[in-house]
């Protein structure tokens, strides 16, 4: 049987620690290194309803993206919502470990596969971030582009600042919250930007930048990682079961 530190040492060869921002919390965050695994489950948050799943299915280790302890945390209390999901994990045995910023820098991480997944040619990096930049095979209208990523990364409604009216080709990727950087978009030429959480005032520079961007949302953009890292785990460990969390739902809903 394997143990959670075989598990931690594969992860950190697709998703290097070094990789990560400095404000970043990715690793192992709960449970022991030396704890024997044999039931891993892959999710983007731990949330609730995937902690129900994995005592359920008897999950020994649970993979995300997101970190389970981000900010400070002065107590574990069953008394709120935090505190009871890391008792729960605790103990039912749960260890947790955490990909995040390192596995968005990855050359296979998630805006790579962000680019995979709208299909995108001659990726690049996009500046000094995460980001990638790529080529579409046809040139698109903006509306068409728009239902394009919609349906690709199957979400329902998108936010769209500016227009490109000479269509799309060029195309930049930058998964999850945008970090601002205008400048890096201008430079890459891109036609389009597919990000998520644009911020009110970013939107607005953006505008008047002339830039075209389209807010597909933070876990639009970001779940898209998640088959592949269940499938490379599998693949590692055959020996074990791996669970990728179909249940998990934006939290955010069309009215």
């Amino acid at each position: 049987m394997i143990k959670c530190r075989d598990v931690m040492k594969f992860i950190e060869q697709l998703a290097p620690a070094e990789l990560a921002e400095e404000w970043d919390n990715s690793g192992l965050l709960l449970g022991g290194s030396d704890r024997s695994i044999s039931r891993i489950m892959v999710c983007l948050d731990v949330t609730t309803d995937a902690l129900e799943t994995a005592v359920k299915k008897k999950v020994d280790l649970i993979v995300t993206h997101h970190p389970v302890i981000f900010k400070g945390i002065k107590r574990i209390s069953e008394d709120d919502v935090k505190g009871r999901q890391l008792f729960t994990a605790i103990i039912n045995g749960i260890c947790v470990i955490s990909a995040h910023t390192n596995l968005d820098y990855a050359d296979n991480g998630v805006n790579v596969k962000l680019a995979e997944t709208l299909g995108l040619e001659k990726t690049q990096l996009l500046g000094k971030g995460p980001g990638r930049t790529g080529f579409l095979k046809e040139r698109m209208s903006f509306d068409g582009f728009t239902a394009y990523v919609k349906e690709k990364l199957d979400v329902p409604f998108v936010r769209t600042v500016g227009n490109a009216g000479s269509g799309i080709s060029k195309v930049a990727v930058f998964s999850g919250s945008f970090d601002d950087d205008l400048e890096a978009l201008l430079v890459s030429g891109a036609d389009a930007v597919v990000t998520g959480d644009l911020k009110y005032h970013t939107a607005l520079d953006a505008r008047e930048a002339g830039l075209c961007l389209i807010d597909a949302g933070h876990f639009g953009t970001e779940r898209v990682v998640l088959p592949y890292l269940a499938a490379v785990l599998s693949e590692r460990f055959p020996e074990t079961e791996v669970i990728l969390f179909s249940q998990e739902r934006d939290p955010f809903l069309t009215c």
